[in-house]
Parts: structure tokens; C-alpha cells; sequence
């Protein structure tokens, strides 16, 4: 993570949610930028904000970590110096800063954010045991990712065949339909029927 976060930074981050954003309403499987549907249930409108929340927090962990895998991949300063303490080498920088961007671009797709904040999750644990007994500081930075990944695995893996339903009709109307359509079949039928009827008495 940047070790002094700033304004520039917060609008940096604001700018790349937003591009995302837009990005995001264009892919299959989102419910973002759809029109809420006119008969829907309590219940599929509850889902369906669960799901808005969600991928709200895909797109900020996707811009989080495009910043700070991208800052990894140009050699800033700080990201240099941070894995000189860590002592490995910058080898590790680069191959944590592809990981990192590989692992945001998979996250702004919604049928493969799952896999990803498993993946970037694993990043996440191992920063947290390296700043606690390599660095010795709070991993607060980690800890907060590593939470908000462990919320979309949980959220994509776990519950992906109640989010690819989500905004669904009552489940009366389809009677009321049905119902409909046979009572006008009847009395298309029996109109057919005295039709039918009428032309064979003037015969």
C-alpha cells in the first residue's frame, strides 16, 4: 500500500472507480446502470442491492489495486524502498505488482471476481505476516483488503446460484397469466363453437 496516502491519491482512486464504472454497466452479469423492474418482489429487491453493494466493493478493491500494483510496477520510491526492507529482492516487487493488476483487471468482471479475491486474498495474507514479522508494523492496509476480498469470495462463491436470479417475477404471475390465457381460450373457443353453429343451421 502507499505509505502516506493523500488527496491526490483519493482523487487518483475516484477517477479510476469511475472508469471502471463504465467499464463494468457494458459486461454480462451486472446489475449496474439496469432499470429496476416495475413488479419486483421485496425479497429480488433485497438482492438485488446486496448485489449492487458488492460490486461497489469489487470496483473499489479493482482500483485500490490497479494504483498500487501499477505503482509497484513503475518502481515508485516508496514501493522500492518497502521491498528493500522487506529484504528479498525487487524481484518480488514486479511479480506482486503483475499479480496485483492481473488480479483488479479479473475483478472488474463479474463472472470472475470470485476467483480473483481468492487470489488477491492470498496476497493479502502474505502481506499481513510480512509487515507483522518482517516489518513489524499494523497490517490496518491489509487487514482491510484482505476482509473486503474474504467479503466477494464469500459473497461469489458461496451464493452464485441465488445471484444469478435476482431480479425475477413473482411467482404469482405467471398463474394470473395462465389463467388469463385459458379463460380467453375458452371464450375464443365457445365463440368459435356458436360460430360454427350459426353456419351450420343456415345450411
Amino acid at each position: 500500500m502507499f505509505n502516506e496516502p493523500g488527496l491526490l491519491h483519493a482523487l487518483l482512486l475516484v477517477l479510476v472507480v469511475g472508469a471502471l464504472y463504465a467499464l463494468r454497466k457494458r459486461l454480462p452479469g451486472t446489475q449496474l446502470g439496469r432499470s429496476r423492474d416495475q413488479f419486483e418482489s421485496p425479497q429480488a429487491r433485497r438482492r438485488r442491492h446486496q448485489l449492487i453493494a458488492l460490486e461497489c466493493t469489487e470496483l473499489a478493491l479493482a482500483g485500490v489495486f490497479f494504483l498500487v500494483g501499477g505503482a509497484k510496477l513503475i518502481g515508485r520510491h516508496d514501493m522500492v524502498e518497502l521491498f528493500r526492507s522487506i529484504g528479498v529482492g525487487q524481484w518480488l516487487r514486479y511479480v506482486t505488482g503483475v499479480f496485483e493488476v492481473v488480479g483488479a483487471a479479473f475483478m472488474v468482471v463479474p463472472l470472475a471476481s470470485g476467483a480473483s479475491a481468492v487470489a488477491l486474498g492470498t496476497v493479502m495474507i502474505s502481506a499481513t505476516l510480512i509487515e507483522l514479522f518482517v516489518l513489524r508494523r499494523p497490517p490496518i492496509a491489509a487487514m482491510a483488503c484482505l476482509s473486503a476480498h474474504s467479503y466477494v469470495a464469500w459473497s461469489r462463491l458461496l451464493h452464485r446460484a441465488g445471484s444469478e436470479q435476482v431480479v425475477a417475477p413473482p411467482a404469482t404471475e405467471p398463474l394470473i397469466d395462465d389463467h388469463l390465457a385459458l379463460h380467453v381460450g375458452v371464450n375464443v373457443a365457445g365463440i368459435c363453437e356458436r360460430a360454427g353453429g350459426v353456419e351450420g343451421s343456415r345450411d
